[in-house]
């Protein structure tokens, strides 16, 4: 049922369901290392949401008008494309995102986690 529809039909706050966000990686789950994994448990969970509250999917390369309706928020960890910077809040295509280095450069960098915190309060408004 189109959102818009059931909006219309169904106005009360109660009966509006919020898309899951998305965490886009840029390697396949099984690639992805138990570290890794861990880091990502961390970061959903300091988010006040748990891994089974988003939906993870991959892409080696991001693009982001594959999600135009079926998210509000989400989170990329890889290569950043040309004139998108890291940590800051972009929006495109009604999407209001952040893109991160990958998992993997993370866990070796505490300036970087700093940063991707930042910007994900701004993302989900904590």
């Amino acid at each position: 049922m189109e959102q818009e529809v059931f909006e219309t039909t169904y106005p009360e706050e109660i009966f509006l369901i919020s898309p899951k966000p998305i965490v886009v990686i840029n390697e396949t789950w099984e690639q992805i290392g138990e570290k890794e994994r861990e880091l990502l448990n961390k970061i959903i969970a300091a988010l006040k949401i748990s891994i089974d509250s988003v939906t993870v999917v991959t892409q080696s390369i991001f693009d982001i008008a594959s999600f135009n309706t079926k998210t509000s928020k989400l989170i990329y960890f890889g290569d950043a494309p040309a004139r998108v910077s890291r940590y800051e809040l972009h929006e495109a295509y009604g999407i209001s995102f952040i893109c991160s280095e990958t998992l993997t450069q993370l866990l070796e960098n505490e300036p970087a986690r700093k940063q991707l915190w930042l910007g994900l309060k701004k993302l989900f408004s904590i």
